[in-house]
Order: structure tokens, then sequence, then C-alpha cells
């Protein structure tokens, strides 16, 4: 009996070893299924006697997964590093490719815009050269208003691919919770794991990392927590938390993700999510979308602000002060609905602005201004006005402690641009001052044509001015006031004179006048042949208007191409790095966990031999039963 016991025992243990070899060759092509093997274990002997211990055969211990913890670990890492430089390379590659592009970026339409200017400052009375430069600034509006327009379509694509985000891992956290619960029931201990759910699960994981970094805690009752980003639980054995896409308090565009607690309770964790598709979404929008939407509205407000500073100063073909050439966006500022108080925000000095964005609040002391891409923090002050970064900010009454405002300086600056200019008569071409030496002056002194140089207002009614040279003083006297002037010291130097209404007006002046000849700053009424302004306006295209005044227009958009190409050019590096980790890592995982079909068909053979032996020894047993039996009989 046995010898019959332990060959039942083998019998039934082969048996259980084939069906596994069977089931892992069955799910050799099934995606996250671990190879399984049987452990076996001999069982308790007898004793017998003076002979000692007498084995009683095999039991099947146990059916364990080739799983390695680590390098599936290390495998979900390199997943969600590599989705997240692949996504982000994707989307920033779209910006770099139209905004590089000569046909679809800005370069070459702004060059025609200003070879268009130059056309009109060489001829300023030719209606045709007006007309060109009115279409050309039309069709340069025309191309920041859709640049502008394709950046919030890239916007509405990244809320809407971080809400279906979002919802895929709402649908795998539920899914692994509810594998938790599952093995939870089962009350499964680590010797008899249930094995094809804890490969469900894992595969779940693997899942959730494409869009998140992934971090596993296993518990004692089988379930396994799992906490995306830097931390944030979200399933906790047979429970899982909702994420959520909210618009953000302050700009309904900027989406936030949110996680619902317990009590139904909110919390933003945007700054805690990292890693995988949600991640890269996320950091290309804050370091390319954000940057470069701001810098095109930068350039726009440049190019608006400068050139109607410039042709308010000119004379138009009527006779009249120039008006603003361009329309030129405010800052946008946006305010959280709780707040009590208001604010207002101009710019002062645009070449100090930033295409960066801030964080304004008020905590019942002091107003705070934070840089929301540097990350830091100034404190202005209980009251202001303030000055920062090239921004007026003036505080309104009835500011309450926790007002918050968020300010974009550049932000609508593309999208709000427009040619305000409709009659090309209007083209401020000429200079709006002349000058001239009086025909009884006595003396060398001569005084230049002049520039304005800076704009107060848009009124004549200063003019004319007549300036008088006195010997005695060395001085050039008006009614606006006295100029120094020594013909041996000063001859060929530029002097300024204030005119209100108009602003400064900068002059040569050269010789030796005698006592009292005189000067006169007239309007230039009917210089139609003057093309003075425009050529100060055409010298705008290279002129230091950005970034503290070091950067053209044309470099401010360089600068832009420059940057969003480089973010592309190294996200797409990581990107190719990270997939070959990636593939070394799940190759070194498949070496653990991976079906094999030649070493399953090999043991496929190997245990059929065994199965076949342990039946022999059944058949022995059964002859030497038979055998006794017949003994008995006889």
């Amino acid at each position: 009996m046995s010898i019959l016991s332990t060959g039942i025992s083998a019998l039934n243990a082969f048996q259980r070893q084939l069906a596994t070899t069977g089931h892992n060759i069955a799910n050799v092509n099934t995606e996250g299924y671990s190879k399984q093997s049987v452990d076996f274990a001999a069982l308790e002997p007898d004793i017998a006697g003076g002979a000692g211990y007498l084995g009683r055969g095999v039991e099947a211990a146990s059916i364990q997964r080739s799983y390695d913890n680590y390098l599936a670990g290390r495998a979900r890492a390199y997943n969600s590093s590599q989705a997240e430089f692949e996504i982000y390379h994707d989307r920033s590659s779209q910006v770099d490719n139209v905004l590089a592009d000569a046909a679809a970026g800005l370069d070459g339409i702004m060059q025609g815009f200003f070879d268009a200017v130059h056309d009109v400052s060489a001829d300023p009375t030719s209606i045709p050269a007006r007309n060109v430069m009115l279409n050309r600034s039309d069709m340069l509006v025309d191309r920041f208003q859709s640049l502008a327009g394709w950046f919030d379509d890239l916007r509405f694509q990244v809320n809407r691919d971080l809400e279906i985000f979002t919802d895929e891992i709402n649908n795998i956290g539920s899914s692994i919770a509810d594998i938790n619960a599952r093995i939870q029931s089962l009350n499964s201990s680590a010797v008899n794991p249930p094995n094809d759910l804890l490969d469900e699960r894992d595969k779940l994981v693997d899942e959730l990392s494409r869009y998140v970094t992934v971090t596993t805690l296993d518990q004692d009752d089988g379930s396994l927590n799992v906490a995306i980003g830097n931390g944030q639980a979200l399933v906790v054995g047979a429970t899982y938390s909702q994420l959520n896409v909210i618009n953000n308090p302050l700009a309904t565009d900027h989406k936030e993700i949110s996680i619902t607690l317990a009590g139904g309770y909110q919390s933003i964790i945007t700054n805690q999510i990292s890693g995988g598709e949600i991640g890269g979404l996320l950091r290309f929008r804050n370091e390319v979308l954000d940057p470069a939407q701001n810098s095109l509205g930068l350039v726009a407000l440049g190019l608006a602000q400068n050139f109607n500073d410039e042709h308010i100063t000119g004379m138009d073909l009527g006779g009249d002060l120039g008006g603003a050439y361009f329309n030129m966006a405010a800052p946008d500022v946006l305010g959280h609905p709780a707040n009590s108080g208001t604010i207002a925000v101009g710019f002062n000095n645009l070449a100090d602005v930033s295409n960066q964005e801030y964080e304004l609040s008020y905590d019942g002391a002091d107003w705070s201004i934070t840089n929301l891409e540097l990350g830091t923090t100034t404190v202005l002050g209980p009251a202001g006005p303030f000055v920062h970064d090239g921004l007026d900010i003036t505080i309104g009454a009835g500011a309450a402690a926790g007002d918050l405002y968020r300010i974009r300086p550049a932000r609508l600056g593309a999208s709000l641009i427009d040619t305000l200019v409709a009659d090309p008569r209007d083209i401020a071409a000429a200079e709006a001052v002349r000058t001239a030496d009086l025909a009884s002056n006595t003396g060398t002194g001569h005084i230049g044509a002049g520039t304005q140089v800076s704009s107060t207002g848009t009124s004549l009614l200063a003019l004319p001015v007549t300036l008088t040279f006195n010997a005695g003083t060395n001085e050039l006297t008006s009614p606006l006031g006295n100029i120094p002037y020594d013909p041996a010291t000063d001859s060929g130097s530029t002097l300024t004179l204030t005119i209100p209404g108009l602003g400064d007006y900068s002059f040569e002046m050269t010789g030796t006048p005698a006592n009292l000849d005189q000067f006169t700053l007239s309007s230039n009424a009917g210089g139609v042949g003057d093309g003075r302004n425009a050529v100060r306006l055409a010298s705008l295209q290279n002129a230091q208007l950005l970034f503290g005044n070091t950067a053209s227009l044309s470099d401010a958009y360089a600068y832009m191409v420059a940057d969003v190409g480089t973010q592309t050019h190294q996200s797409g590096a990581n990107s190719a790095v990270h997939e070959q980790l990636l593939n070394q890592a799940e190759n070194a995982k498949l070496a653990v966990s991976g079906v094999n079909l030649d070493e399953e068909a090999a043991d496929l053979v190997r245990f059929q031999q065994a199965y076949s032996a342990a039946a022999q020894v059944i058949s022995t047993a059964n002859t030497l039963f038979d055998t006794l039996l017949g003994a008995v009989r006889r």
C-alpha cells in the first residue's frame, strides 16, 4: 500500500506540473502573463522501525509565478519616463515646426511689413506704397492672431487629453481596487497566491505607469497600495481615489488635476504629478506652450507700442499728427471670484517686461508677487502703486486678506493686435516739426532738421517756437526754456527742447550765431515729401526694444524659436534614450517572467516521462498486490 500511495502522490504532482506547463504554453502570447511553476515537497516520512524513516512520496506544495518586483518596478519607471518624453517631444515638435517655418512663422511676414515701411520712407507721397504698407500690416496682424489662435487650439488639446488620461487612470484605479478586494476575499497566503489575478493586477499597474509615475507597496493581506506622481495615494486596499480635471480658480484655460478625498473634499495635486503622458503634457504646457505664446504676445506688444510711439510723433498727408497705428493689448489680469478689491495693471516700461506670468496676493498687511516660472516671491508693500518687472500695479479700494490675482503681461498681445489706420493718407510718414534759420541772421549758426525723440501727446499748439541766441550767456532762449550753447565747444552737438503736447525734440546746432540770431521750430504741415518719420518707423525693425533693450523684435522671435527648438531636440534625444532603457528593462523582466516555448516543450517531455514512471510505480504496486492476493488464495 505504501508503494501504491507513493505512486499516486507522484502521479498527482506530475499531473499538476503538466497542467501548469500546458497553462504556460497556452498563455505564451498573453500580455502581462508570468510563467508559473510547481514547487514540489516530499511528504512527511513514516517511521519504519529499525530501518529508519520510510518516504511517503511527493506533493505539489504551491504554484508560483516567476516574477521579480525590482525588474518590474524598473520597467515601469522607464515606461513612465519614456511616455513623458515622447508626448513632450510630439507636442513641442508641432510648435517648433510652425514657428520655425518660413511660410507659417513670423520672420518673413514681418520682414515684408518693414520693407513696405522702407518703401514709404523712400516715396512718402506715393499712395500705392502706402496701400502696400497697410496691406502688409494687415497680413502681419493676421499672422499674429492666427498663431495666437493656434496656440489656443493646442491648449484646448492639452486640456482635452488631460481629461482623457485622468479618466483612464480612474478606470485603472477602480480595476486595481476591485482585484485587491477579490484577493483579500480569497485570504490567500504567500504560499498559494492567485497568480493569474496578480498578473492581471500588475498589468494594470504597468498600464498606469504609461500615464504617470507609479510606486507600489505590498500589503500583508495580499492587496497592493498604489501611489502616483510624488506619492499621492491612488489605491489603498479595496478603495481608490477619483482624479478630476478642474478649472484653475484664476485662469479657466489653465486646467488643474485634483483628487477627491474622503468626505468629498477636492485637493489640487497638479504640482505633485510627474512622469508619464500626464507629466509630459504638464511640462509641455509649462515649459513650451505658455512661454511661446507669451513670447509671441511680447513681440506683438513690442511692435505695437514702439510703432505707435513713433507714429504719433509724425505728420500725415493732411497735416495732422499721426494716431496710434496698432491696437495694443493691456496686461491680462485674472482675479479670484472671492476677491474683495480691485487692481489695475499697465505697462511702465515694456523693455523690462518678460514672457513670464505672476500671481499677486494680499495677506492683509502686504502685497506680494510671485513669478510662476521662477517660483520667486517679492514683497511689494502695503498699498502701492507698485512698479515690478516693467509693470505698473495700482491697488484699488476694498482689498482684503486673501485677495489673489494672476497677471499675464503678454498673453493677449498677439491675439488683440490690429491695424487701426484704414486710410493710406493717415500714415504719418513726415516729421511733425520743421526747423529753419531766419533769413535775417548774420552769424554762421545753423539748426539741423531735428528729430522727435519722445512723445507726450498729439498737439501742435505750442508751435511755432523761436530760439534766440544770447551771445552774452551762450544759450538759446525761448518761451519753452533756455538751452546752453557755446559755439566754441558745442558746435555739432545735439540739443533737446521739450515741446508741450509733443515731447522732446532734438536737433543739431552748428556754427557761431550772431547775438540775437533766431531759429524756428514750426509745424511741418504741407511737408508731404518728408519721409523722416517713416525712416524712423522702418528703423524699429532692428532697434533693441525688448528684454532690457537687448533684443530687437526679430531677435525676440528668434530667441523663442531657438528655445522651442532646444526643448524639442532635448526631449527627442531623451525619448530615444529612455526607449532603449525601457526595452532593456522589459527584456530583463521577460527573461525572468516570460514563457519560453523551448523550455516548456522540454518540461512537457520531462514531466510526461515522470508521469509515466509514476504510473509504472502504481502498476508495479498493483502487480505486487495481486501476487500477494494469489498467494493467500492458495
